[in-house]
């Protein structure tokens, strides 16, 4: 299928474009212990064998490759992202570790896949950069594009700023994102079993829901 260019508009997002400088900055707020973050993540997530899996802002690469790990025997992953640079970053990835992962320009808002496609869909702290007209519109396609009993799961800061720990979650025009206002939303979209809580990581929370 061909990539389809993000939807346009004023309020469109135009992501990242400092892929090694994002790669470094995440190493150092990990303290080294990145790959043990994205574990954490497709924990929640439920990612397993034969799972066909989308990461939605899908960066450098670096989960939807440990997705693809998680999801073999049988399984496939699939990541989008509006930076063109950060995907080329994450092809690389791919390509050195000889996996075969597609990756797509294309906007979190117009998602070019056909209905019940994914069995889990992930969105990492991206939510947060979408203008705030658009978030409804990224809950709704990753509706379309689970099958029923498909999973969604965000990952993003949540809470009231000087709740936050962390002091990445205290800085930038993130520090009044809150997560958990998207739960109604996600109620009105058709998702059921909708759960979150925190992480231990950077202070971020998640959303996790059953498409009904």
């Amino acid at each position: 299928m061909p990539d389809r260019k993000p939807a346009g508009g004023a309020e469109a997002n135009r992501g990242i474009s400092f892929p090694r400088l994002y790669d470094l900055l995440l190493l150092v707020l990990t303290r080294g212990r990145e790959q043990a973050y994205r574990e954490h993540l497709l924990d929640l997530a439920g990612v397993a064998a034969g799972h066909c899996v989308l990461d939605v802002g899908c960066g450098t690469g670096t989960q939807a490759i440990a997705a693809w790990r998680r999801s073999q025997p049988g399984g496939s992953v699939v990541g989008i992202d509006i930076s063109e640079n950060m995907l080329a970053a994450a092809r690389r990835k791919a390509r050195r570790a000889g996996l075969d992962i597609a990756f797509h320009h294309a906007d979190g808002a117009q998602l070019p896949f056909e209905d019940g496609r994914f069995d889990i869909v992930t969105i990492t702290t991206v939510m947060h950069m979408v203008p705030q007209g658009r978030r409804r519109l990224c809950l709704r396609e990753a509706s379309r594009v689970l099958r029923p009993g498909g999973r969604l799961l965000l990952i993003d800061y949540a809470g009231t700023p000087e709740e936050r720990g962390h002091w990445t979650a205290r800085r930038g025009p993130h520090r009044l994102f809150d997560l958990h206002s998207l739960r109604d939303p996600l109620s009105e979209e058709g998702f059921e079993e909708i759960d979150g809580g925190p992480l231990d990581w950077l202070s971020l929370h998640f959303l996790r829901a059953t498409k009904g």
